[in-house]
Formats: structure tokens, C-alpha cells, sequence
């Protein structure tokens, strides 16, 4: 992949930030066409340019747009956007991302992976690293499975140490997604003249 790639991956998907050496290796398994073990399970990492799941709202209706309720949550949802970076998405919509609000003490640890679902729920998972927390996700109580993960992401050169989901610590995202988005929210909702 040439570096211009690269640079546009990094501006408009982590914000600047240099891009994961296990990110650059699915990006590039994926894109050469020779895939990696999360696709089975329907993940992709995204190309540059495409949207950010928290902004794709084609889904809803005009009547729902202008739902003041849903305006200030599609709000926050945009703004969270600053904060949670999205890398990669599954086939059922849910994406995974790294937290990067300013409060996060990025130099003491690596930025924590959120899985966010179609709902809008954040949740943090497991790992240092978007193979990790894809890991964490995706093999959930099956050591074996993880085994078989850990083992084809060695293969692609991306090392994991960890022998299940339970050696893999869940990082603390400062502030919680949750608790930002619902912050957002409600400062949207009174900037609409809504009820508390």
C-alpha cells in the first residue's frame, strides 16, 4: 500500500494518529484480497472515505429526522465522532473504534477499542491492540476459538500473548462513551428547548 493511502487512513480514520502496525496488516490482508480471520465473523476494516457509522443515518425517515428526540441524538452521534475513531464494522452495522477524548492519558497506555452497536451502545472491550479487542469480541467464552484466532493473526505476523479473553484486561476509557454521549445528548435536547 502506497503511503499516500496510509495518510488518508490515518487523517480520516484515527484523526492524525499513526496507524496500529495490526491495523496495517488487516487493512493490507484485506485489500490485496488475501483476508483475515475476522471477516469470517463479517468484520472489515474501513477503506478512507467512507462514512462514519455514527453519521450514517440514511436509514431513517423524514418523519423521524425531524423527531426533535432523534434529532438530539443524531446530534451527539455526530459529535461523538471527535472523539471515537472508527476503523471497522461488522456486517450487522456494529463498529469498532479507538477512544481518543482528550481526557484519555494516551502516553501512560494505548487508546481503548469500543464496539459500538446499531443501538448506540459503547462498550469497551478487552486488549491493547483492534486484534485484541476483535478477539475479545468475537471468541467471547471459547478458548479454542481464541487459540485458532491467535494463531492465523501469527500468521498474518501479528502477535497475541494472550491465551484466552480472560488475559486480556479491559482498559479504562476515560471519560465513559456512554456517559459522553448521553452528556451530549442532553445538552442537545436543551439547546432544542426540550424537557429534562
Amino acid at each position: 500500500m502506497d503511503d499516500e493511502r496510509w495518510e488518508e487512513f490515518s487523517r480520516e480514520r484515527l484523526g492524525g494518529f499513526p496507524v496500529p502496525e495490526d491495523v496495517r496488516v488487516l487493512a493490507t490482508a484485506q485489500w490485496e484480497g488475501r483476508g483475515h480471520c475476522f471477516e469470517r465473523f463479517g468484520i472489515t476494516l474501513l477503506e478512507p472515505g467512507a462514512r462514519h457509522p455514527l453519521t450514517d443515518i440514511d436509514y431513517l425517515s423524514e418523519e423521524e429526522r425531524a423527531d426533535p428526540e432523534i434529532a438530539a441524538n443524531c446530534a451527539a452521534a455526530e459529535r461523538m465522532t471527535h472523539y471515537l475513531k472508527a476503523v471497522a464494522q461488522d456486517e450487522d452495522g456494529n463498529f469498532y473504534g479507538y477512544w481518543l477524548h482528550p481526557r484519555q492519558h494516551l502516553d501512560r497506555q494505548p487508546p481503548p477499542v469500543v464496539k459500538v452497536d446499531t443501538e448506540w451502545t459503547y462498550a469497551t472491550l478487552g486488549g491493547r491492540t483492534l486484534s485484541e479487542a476483535c478477539l475479545y469480541d468475537v471468541a467471547f467464552e471459547d478458548d479454542e476459538l481464541f487459540a485458532e484466532l491467535a494463531e492465523e493473526l501469527a500468521r498474518l505476523h501479528i502477535a497475541v500473548p494472550a491465551r484466552s479473553r480472560r488475559d486480556l484486561e479491559v482498559p479504562s476509557a476515560d471519560p465513559d462513551p456512554e456517559d459522553v454521549h448521553e452528556q451530549l445528548f442532553r445538552a442537545r435536547r436543551r439547546e432544542l428547548g426540550l424537557p429534562d
